[in-house]
């Protein structure tokens, strides 16, 4: 009875073990795999960002500021393949880009000791860009014998939409850079957080930039970042246009669209005191780091020089007689150097005119510099 009982009672539902349902261990390992999956998927974006923070902000610094970090290698190289000459770094804006050919300089000269010449010229470049550039040349480990800065008055206005820290994108900073912000930069405490910001998510904010550099032809030709690096040679020069002699239509035009701007720039003119302070730190840290120093002051055609008012003229002269009275400093003045036909758009030159410039520019640094262009 008892026994038939038992029986009875195991065989009842209600009082087996209760089954698992069909199917819940893998419906169990399904979850486990994609929580698994999930993680792996958080871990690999933050490792594939800090590894690409890590090649932007010192590998390959050319990922974050292309124009500045593609030059920083092929100065190295250069240095290696020309060891023992003193190195000539020379400074400035699109028009030391464009106008300074080291490559014809090497071609013409007589050999021996000269300098070794290299454009580290960024477009867009006054005094707070031409001082951020020989900071980070320093940073990177460059050891220039001589700096040329290049000096130019419309870049030494600084007031309203003239203010040159503007043109500096926060998402080409790199960290080394944070002391620039801090002394330049209008609002500082903005910029840092920016600044921050892009090293939190570095793919998303260089995308731009780094499909600039993997597929520049992808952007809208308006939009292209590519055209103050994408045509760098060896030498840091970015070839400007390849016209000469000039078309005088086309030149016409050039000079049409430039006039109103330079002319609005010149109205009002004055020689703000960031610019000044800019310039007179960046003469300092190459002294301060044994370099020889002089300024250049690039061609300009004779349409462009008549643009600048008489008022103005004599202001900038002023202040650059000053400037040298009280730093000491050498003066190469090229502006009257070349044919009007050689300045594309009255400021920019040729690739043909930056071969005639650079030619006589090397034997001028020689002269300015001393012998050999060497240290102070």
């Amino acid at each position: 009875m008892t026994r038939t009982v038992l029986l009875q009672l195991v065989r009842l539902p209600a009082l087996r073990p209760a089954a698992k349902p069909r199917g819940s261990a893998s419906v169990f390992a399904r979850r486990r795999g994609a929580a698994a999956a999930l993680l792996v998927g958080v871990v690999g974006v933050l490792v594939i960002h800090a590894v690409a923070l890590i090649l932007m902000e010192s590998a390959y610094p050319q990922l974050r500021d292309p124009e500045y970090g593609r030059r920083a290698a092929a100065l190295r190289a250069r240095l290696a393949e020309h060891p023992g000459r003193p190195l000539v770094l020379v400074v400035g804006s699109s028009r030391t880009c464009m106008g300074l050919s080291p490559a014809a300089w090497e071609a013409a000269r007589p050999g021996g000791a000269d300098p070794l010449l290299f454009n580290m010229g960024l477009v867009g470049g006054g005094p707070v860009i031409e001082l951020m550039a020989l900071r980070r040349a320093y940073a990177d480990g460059f050891r220039p014998d001589a700096v040329v800065i290049e000096f130019w008055p419309p870049f030494l206005r600084e007031d309203g939409a003239f203010h040159e820290p503007d043109r500096i994108d926060h998402v080409r900073l790199f960290t080394g850079d944070e002391p620039l912000v801090r002394d330049y930069f209008p609002d500082p405490d903005k910029t840092a957080a920016q600044m921050r910001h892009d090293r939190f998510h570095p793919l998303y904010e260089a995308r731009h930039r780094l499909l600039a550099q993997i597929a520049p032809r992808w952007q809208p030709w308006d939009r292209r970042m590519d055209l103050a690096w994408g045509g760098l040679d060896g030498w840091g020069w970015l070839p400007g246009l390849d016209e000469y002699p000039a078309k005088p239509d086309e030149r016409a035009k050039r000079l049409a669209h430039c006039e109103p701007i330079y002319r609005g720039q010149f109205a009002g003119y004055t020689v703000h005191p960031l610019a000044d302070r800019a310039l007179r730190e960046a003469v300092g840290l190459a002294r301060a780091r044994g370099a020889k120093v002089t300024l250049a002051y690039l061609p300009e055609s004779s349409e462009f020089r008549g643009w600048m008012p008489p008022e103005v003229e004599r202001a900038a002269q002023d202040y650059l007689a000053r400037l040298r009275r009280e730093l000491n400093l050498p003066l190469i003045d090229a502006r009257l150097w070349v044919d009007d036909g050689f300045l594309v758009d009255g400021f920019h030159l040729s690739r043909q005119g930056a071969a005639e410039f650079t030619r006589r520019f090397g034997p001028a640094v020689s002269a300015a510099l001393g012998p050999a262009g060497g240290r102070e």
